[in-house]
């Protein structure tokens, strides 16, 4: 807001509260303020107008206002999308049917000087392109192979190591064993003559089942590693 007083010390006297105006505004931008005349003498028109650096970035809602005693005068002030960045210029304030003329600056906008970004330090190497590394198509496939069929071999390795090989051994006796079991207590005899009765064989049944079971929890697979 600027205040502006006319006939205060004497007739057609301008005088303004400020002598600069600043309006920060970015370019697209609008701000809307207040121009109050404040009369001191009798009832007179007052002239507004904008110098040429800010007619396109002023407008007067009211350029020749009646003032009895005290007006509001409504201005917009405006930059343009493709417009600078800092208008500067005047509002000229005339009185006495234009034998007195006075004025006030008008800053719009922002300087760019101090307030933009802070520069960025880029690495000029990054400007240089990567060497390119060339690859024998053939040498990678043969690279492939080789580090799979170390895997497979390790992996038949850690399964079929002496330990589990004898479990394994061990496992194919005793299913060998239940089978005969198996073959003396439905009555059937083996070739060899072998009579067993019924609770014999059962018991035989019992302690290979039992031998199985521990067997199979000693194997590898049951432990946590």
């Amino acid at each position: 807001m600027q205040q502006v007083h006319i006939n205060r010390l004497g007739v057609n006297s301008i005088e303004f509260e400020s002598d600069i105006v600043e309006i920060p505004l970015s370019p697209g931008g609008e701000h809307s303020f207040e121009i109050v005349i404040i009369n001191y003498g009798s009832p007179t028109h007052v002239h507004l107008s904008a110098s040429d650096g800010l007619q396109d970035n002023l407008t007067f809602l009211e350029d020749n206002p009646y003032v009895s005693h005290e007006e509001y005068i409504p201005v917009i002030a405006r930059i343009p999308f493709d417009g600078r960045l800092l208008n500067k210029g005047k509002i000229f304030v005339t009185v006495g049917y234009g034998s007195k003329t006075e004025s006030f600056t008008v800053n719009i906008g922002m300087s760019d000087t101090g307030n933009g970004p802070a520069p960025i330090d880029i690495d000029e190497r990054l400007s240089s392109p990567a060497p390119v590394v060339t690859r024998n198509k053939e040498s990678d496939s043969g690279r492939h192979l080789s580090d799979i069929f170390p895997g497979i071999s390790e992996s038949f390795v850690q399964i079929f190591d002496a330990r589990n090989l004898v479990l394994f051994s061990a496992l194919i006796i005793i299913l060998a064993l239940i089978y005969i079991a198996v073959r003396l207590v439905s009555g059937n005899n083996m070739e060899i003559g072998l009579e067993v009765d019924f609770y014999t064989a059962l018991a035989f049944t019992i302690v290979f089942t039992s031998l199985i079971a521990y067997l199979l929890t000693r194997l590898p697979i049951f432990k946590n590693k």
